[in-house]
Formats: C-alpha cells, structure tokens, sequence
C-alpha cells in the first residue's frame, strides 16, 4: 500500500479543520493550553462536545493532548497551525469587503 500523497494528507487536514467548533478550538489554543473543561467553558458548549472535537483533531495531528492529573491539556501540534488559520480569516475578510464594495458600486449604478 502507497503512502498518502501530500494532496491526501492535506484534504484529510482541511476535513478536519472543516467545523466551526474545532475552528473555535484552534483559535482559543493559539494562545496557550487549556483543559478540556477550560475549552468547554470559554466556547460556553458541552464538555462532551469539545472532547468528542478534540478527538477529531487529535487524530488529524492538529493538537496534542497531555495529561495533567485528573485533566487532559491540550495545545497546538505546531504553531503554523495558527497562522494558517489567520491567513484563511485575512482572505475571508478581505473577499467580504470587496464583495461589499461590488454591492455598493452595484446599488450606486442601479436606476431609482
């Protein structure tokens, strides 16, 4: 059996980056560890949801969870994830202000 190519490997990344609360969840660790009911409690969502989320991104080798005593902390497998995630938000805004932009020039040049 073949190893997964990189475009393999990088589709089963943006698969498991594709939900708002694992998005939620890589932001929140961007700025440091936080246990998982640290995470529920900040994201105001089930304790169960997050570990279930957490486990998706665990697999995908987004995070890395440690544990802490009686808790588990998770943190970024790499700190590239995040900037990653920045660069996808400075694009999505930027597409929204110049869609706002067409709409507007739209809107000035339409008959009253």
């Amino acid at each position: 059996m073949e190893p997964p190519s990189i475009f393999e490997m990088q589709a089963s990344l943006c698969q498991a980056m594709a939900n708002p609360i694992r998005l939620e969840i890589v932001h929140l660790l961007r700025e440091r560890t936080f246990s998982v009911s640290e995470i529920a409690q900040t994201l105001k969502r089930p304790q169960a949801t997050i570990s279930r989320h957490l486990s998706i991104l665990r697999q995908a080798g987004v995070v890395i969870g440690q544990r802490q005593g009686q808790e588990m902390h998770y943190q970024l497998a790499n700190p590239k994830i995040a900037d990653v995630c920045n660069l996808m938000r400075q694009l999505l805004t930027e597409q929204a202000a110049r869609q706002s932009d067409l709409v507007k020039s739209w809107e000035q040049q339409a008959p009253s």
